[in-house]
């Protein structure tokens, strides 16, 4: 992305300060820390930090001998203090950014508690989530953003392409298995350190966030597989349930239910509806097959940066959508001991309706 873009991100960080009655605010390597400057230094133990007040000021810190991961902060014309071991980061930045006491600072969400105790040492700050002042700005992708979702999303349907028609599954474990889907991740563009995947045949299923084991695939299971991940930056996030042979009866129905949620919810989307709401209409599909306290989990979630972020398609987060945010669509039923199945595609909020990312099969397949 263009310098304007992280420079026009500050500005209305400072202005969202202004609003929210917060001073400053002070966040460490994190994707908030990304979505400010394009850089991505490692959280360690010595402070990196980006500072920004509600007047415009922007301060950063960064140990000096870790100045080349900050080039992209410097690129875009911010002052970075360099500090060797022996000084005091913390007082630089509060120096730099002109703090006193008694000032309300927002910080963020990833700051560790040992830096904000450092902080604390040296002025008496009140401090305030950056959430307030965050997520609002980053839950409404740009149309860069949302260009990159939808490279992710077609490089995840056609890592599942390239999964389902190439993988052995028979008689391999589902570790084994995982391992391949993972290749398969990489070879289509996506930051492995940064990707997932769940690999859970049979019962194995029936627990959302099964960790793939020595379970062996065998004829007659239903499989759910959820992969993704971090791809030039913005993440992939989808979920199909498949079959290895014939489907049992049963693994049709629940399926088909699991389905007919899945197209409800996305057909629900639309500007001027709430977060809440598309959970709603979702559990509604599963409650009335006879399901519902097999549904265990939220609908959705936002999508960005982080795979998981802000909005949450659940009861309670009653967020208004607007064109350009992203999340999930992903209705479940988990029946301990006998299966589960999850149909996950991320969807974006557009002026009249939703579009959706994903387009890989979402049928029963049987392979």
């Amino acid at each position: 992305m263009s310098e304007s873009v992280f420079l026009e991100r500050i500005e209305r960080v400072a202005d969202a300060l202004t609003r929210s009655g917060a001073d400053a605010m002070i966040v460490t390597p994190s994707t908030d820390f990304a979505y400010l400057t394009g850089a991505r230094p490692s959280l360690r133990e010595r402070l990196i930090a980006l500072g920004i007040t509600a007047d415009g000021r922007v301060r950063a810190v960064a140990p000096v001998f870790e100045l080349d991961a900050m080039q992209p902060v410097i690129d875009i014309g911010i002052d970075v203090i360099a500090w060797s071991d022996g000084d005091d980061p913390a007082a630089m930045l509060i120096e730099g950014l002109g703090l006193g006491s008694r000032q309300r600072v927002a910080i963020g969400a990833d700051v560790p508690m040992r830096f904000t105790l450092e902080f604390n040492r040296h002025s008496d700050i009140a401090w305030v989530p950056a959430d307030e002042v965050l997520v609002p700005l980053r839950v409404r992708k740009s149309s860069t953003e949302l260009a990159l979702l939808r490279g992710a999303a077609s490089a995840v349907d056609e890592t599942y392409r390239r999964f389902l028609a190439t993988t052995e599954f028979r008689g391999r474990t589902e570790l084994a298995v995982q391992d391949d889907l993972r290749e398969y991740l990489q070879a289509t563009g996506h930051d492995l350190s940064g990707s997932f995947s769940i690999v859970a045949a049979g019962s194995n299923a029936a627990m959302p966030h099964h960790s793939p084991g020595a379970r062996v695939l065998e004829e007659g299971m239903g499989v759910l597989t959820d992969f993704g991940g971090p791809r030039e930056g913005y993440c992939s996030d989808m979920t199909r349930t498949w079959s290895l042979g014939p489907a049992s009866a049963r693994l049709r129905e629940v399926h088909a239910v699991v389905l007919e949620a899945n197209r409800a919810g996305f057909a629900a989307v639309r500007p001027g509806v709430t977060a809440e709401s598309i959970d709603a209409v979702v559990r509604g599909v599963i409650e009335r097959a006879g399901f519902g306290e097999y549904f265990t989990h939220r609908t959705g979630h936002g999508i960005g940066l982080d795979v998981h972020e802000a909005p949450y398609l659940v009861a309670g987060d009653t967020t208004v959508l607007e064109e350009g945010m992203a999340f999930s669509i992903e209705p479940g039923i988990y029946i301990p001991g006998e299966l589960g199945v999850r149909i996950e595609d991320i969807v974006a909020v557009t002026a009249d309706g939703a579009e959706c990312l994903n387009n890989a099969d979402r049928s029963l397949i049987e392979v």
